[in-house]
């Protein structure tokens, strides 16, 4: 069952915060686990005071309810893996719209993607005796492409080092090593004939009663098939490894913006597109086409009802309910929806009447929170706002919450006084995404903003804070991006353990701290595929 969230305004006061949270627990007391409490901002230091003094922690930071990939309906898709044979690959991919499939590594997380135009040129130039060798085919592919058995030996490697020969082909000035391999006739003498230095051997047209006893160093094979047949088989045999797009790879994640998905679209050759989540893991194959339907997110807005007010995406999100003690505004709906609005001071005051409707008890948490926020709304029923109402109210959640009404009120006004100013942590914070490049975690934060003069002053500390991440979460490479539109470009900072990854993708040297990147402004366009192609060196 989806989420249905509940969230204040933004900027949120101290109202907006203790709403959310007072409505989610009334919803779960009356059995729908599904409503989630949100704010679309920072939590003030009243509203904090109050959180702490009665053990609540803040609810969930929502930054927006625009659609996003993970709103598709996503069907399941066939995937190859990078070790499947030509064959096998080519078999999953035939009966696919668009006649192209991901391919995961033996972790299922998305290396690239592979297409019938990507595999039939290479495999057509799959000329050389070196073939297998060249392409780092697993022996088993071998085995299992020709229905092969083993009649004595095992194969030196696990992958194919060596060169393949016709039994005609040999000479006497053909040195064989042992881990070549020779196709023959069944029929043939070939232990007779030739010096095979005990390398691979694959026997063709194999009969059961055929060399009941052989006495051979090295691995032998035997196959029903011809050897006019094995020869084209065996080429099948090749893994796809070398034939994936990696380098041109273009794909979603669930969580990026469906308005973002569909940019990219538009100034993309490609027409299907893998998506993956967080961790790399294939979530499935998107076209255009997947964009007309989408599951719109649903929405609870408490202590407002303005839609400039609200979150970015309000206008793609399905409103269900409004609980609110403003003026009503400019709200419009697809569907029918429970609107609850009354000229109280505070819209905490409404959600206490609803408690008490459905007989549902107060707890000394919920209703210290609540009297917070009533006590913030209404300057201790000083507000013209204030009616008769807040006050009883606020005076029953007190008795509950075991406080001194007119005493714990001044101290939450007054813990609310001071101003918040940014920190190396906030900083880092603001806007960081996380992505998984093969085996390697790695964060990327990115702050717009023209004043470098301040951001130098915090320089050390913003470092020490980036490597306290890499160690506390265990992530490969931090960097963060200051970017500044005026300047024109980017100035990034890179730390971790990967640090490596960073150098090699922008020529940052390993003495210097940081590095400017004239005309680079985008994360997802600039930053994130020289990463990834720097991983994989």
């Amino acid at each position: 069952m989806n989420n249905i969230y509940i969230f204040g305004h933004q900027n949120p006061d101290t109202d907006s915060i203790c709403s959310a949270l007072a409505y989610e627990n009334l919803k779960k007391q009356l059995g729908y686990d599904n409503y989630v409490a949100a704010r679309l901002g920072n939590v003030n230091k009243e509203t904090m005071y109050a959180l702490d003094y009665f053990g609540i922690k803040p609810p969930k930071l929502l930054k927006n309810l625009k659609p996003q990939v993970n709103d598709l309906n996503l069907s399941k898709t066939v995937v190859a893996y990078e070790t499947d044979t030509v064959k096998k690959a080519l078999e999953k991919i035939i009966s696919k719209i668009g006649r192209s499939i991901p391919v995961v590594d033996s972790n299922k997380r998305l290396i690239g993607i592979v297409s019938i135009s990507d595999i039939v040129p290479t495999y057509l130039g799959m000329t050389k005796k070196s073939v297998l060798k060249d392409s780092n085919t697993p022996f088993i592919n071998v085995i299992n492409e020709l229905k092969a058995e083993i009649l004595t030996g095992e194969y030196c490697h696990d992958t194919i080092k060596g060169d393949i020969y016709l039994s005609s082909d040999l000479t006497e000035d053909i040195k064989l090593k042992r881990e070549d391999i020779i196709i023959a006739d069944n029929n043939e003498k070939i232990l007779e004939k030739y010096y095979t230095n005990n390398c691979c051997i694959i026997l063709g047209n194999y009969k059961e009663d055929s060399h009941n006893n052989i006495n051979y160093d090295g691995v032998i094979l035997s196959t029903h098939y011809s050897v006019y047949e094995i020869i084209k088989l065996i080429s099948y045999s090749v893994p796809i490894s070398a034939m994936v797009k990696k380098d041109s790879l273009e794909y979603f994640v669930t969580y990026e913006t469906i308005d973002d998905v569909k940019k990219n679209m538009l100034t993309s050759k490609h027409r299907r597109f893998p998506v993956v989540d967080e961790l790399g893991y294939i979530k499935g194959m998107i076209s255009r086409s997947n964009l007309v339907e989408i599951n719109r997110k649903k929405a609870i807005l408490v202590d407002h009802n303005e839609k400039n007010q609200s979150i970015k995406g309000i206008d793609e999100t399905e409103i269900v309910e409004v609980i609110d003690h403003h003026r009503v505004a400019n709200v419009q709906t697809i569907a029918p929806l429970y609107f609850r609005t009354e000229p109280l001071g505070c819209t905490c005051t409404i959600i206490t009447k609803m408690y008490e409707e459905n007989n549902i008890p107060i707890t000394r948490e919920m209703a210290g929170i609540m009297v917070s926020a009533i006590i913030s709304d209404t300057l201790l029923f000083r507000s013209p706002t204030s009616t008769k109402e807040d006050e009883r109210i606020g005076k029953k959640l007190a008795n509950i919450a075991g406080i001194e009404l007119d005493k714990y009120g001044m101290q939450l006004i007054t813990a609310g006084s001071s101003l918040q100013q940014e920190t190396p942590v906030s900083i880092v914070n603001k806007d960081m995404k996380k992505f998984m490049f093969g085996n390697y975690r790695i964060m990327i934060s990115q702050i717009n903003t023209g004043d470098f003069e301040g951001f130098y002053s915090m320089f050390e500390d913003i470092i020490n804070n980036m490597e306290d991440i890499c160690q506390k979460e265990n992530i490969d490479l931090a960097v963060l991006m200051i970017t500044d539109i005026v300047v024109g470009g980017t100035e990034l900072l890179a730390v971790g353990k990967a640090r490596w990854i960073a150098e090699n993708a922008f020529n940052l040297g390993k003495n210097d701290i940081s590095l400017f990147l004239p005309n680079v402004f985008s994360r997802k366009k600039q930053i994130v595929p020289s990463l990834m192609n720097a991983a994989k060196l």
